[in-house]
């Protein structure tokens, strides 16, 4: 019955993902940024809301089943922060990144695929924008790592709080899958001429790899991918790492961590075990 269990909640987070995904870097191929032109506000904001959104209602689907955030880089946090174990961590990022490779895969061969939609939108995948930034370089490489490790703390500071802080009103908790959507649309307005707002090793990933199925973008898919490793999976540590130890009261520590169940309002049952924390 556990096994059983354990492989609907990963199945579920892998679909969960793989809509993300779908729907975030599909807003992005069939709205394309021209090389060089500016970026209309009106594409910005409508890329932000359909990530924002579509976030928002995956996570009311997989946290009371699955608990991983669709983002390996959370995923990775909780692990460390001894609320999963190192198996199921493991597993959630496992499943995360396969359902955002296969998510990539269809936009690949389902959407339009003329040549300058390809080389405009790069099928969705997050890359250092070079207006702002002069060349795939070390220095680069570095802010570019860093504007995603500061995004992504936003999100997962959030995360902890509404997911583990017992000080948090239950109203509160139970819009948790809005509140974390409206931080990413918030965000992806910030991050997006920049980095494209990645907040998430998945989100990169998938699409990098249905780029190297485009003979004109397989040179270039990883040129930059340490942005999207280091940025998120970095931010997320440490924003779970401040939580807990300057804004997390002593007294958290001998407390179950909340369920994702309980942070929507669910029945706190089988479906929430991946995301309990070991006692």
């Amino acid at each position: 019955m556990d096994d059983d269990r354990y492989l609907r909640a990963y199945f579920t987070e892998m679909l969960g993902t793989f809509a993300f995904v779908l729907v975030s870097a599909g807003a992005v191929v069939v709205t394309p940024f021209l090389p060089g032109a500016a970026l209309p506000w009106w594409k910005v904001t409508g890329i932000a809301v359909a990530t924002g959104a579509i976030y928002a209602g995956m996570l009311a689907v997989t946290l009371p089943v699955s608990g991983g955030y669709l983002n390996p880089a959370i995923a990775i946090m909780l692990w460390v922060f001894k609320k999963i174990d190192g198996p199921r961590a493991s597993a959630l990022v496992l499943v995360q990144l396969l359902g955002a490779t296969l998510a990539a895969l269809i936009l690949r061969y389902v959407l339009p695929g003329q040549d300058d939609i390809l080389r405009a939108s790069r099928l969705g995948a997050p890359h250092l924008n070079l207006d702002f930034f002069n060349a795939v370089a070390l220095g680069s490489i570095l802010k570019g790592a860093g504007i995603e490790l500061l995004l992504t703390f936003i999100l997962t500071f959030a995360v902890f709080g509404l997911a583990f802080d017992p000080r948090m009103p239950r109203g509160a908790t139970r819009l948790t899958p809005l509140w974390l959507g409206l931080i990413v649309m918030a965000i992806t307005i910030v991050g997006l001429p920049l980095t494209g707002a990645a907040l998430n090793p998945a989100r990169w990933f998938g699409p990098a790899i249905a780029e190297t199925t485009v003979m004109f973008l397989r040179g270039r898919a990883f040129e930059d991918n340490a942005v999207y490793w280091i940025g998120p999976i970095a931010g997320s540590l440490l924003a779970g790492a401040l939580y807990s130890t300057l804004v997390l009261p002593p007294v958290a520590e001998e407390r179950p961590a909340q369920t994702a169940a309980n942070a929507t309002g669910g029945p706190v049952g089988a479906g929430s075990t991946l995301f309990r924390a070991r006692k």
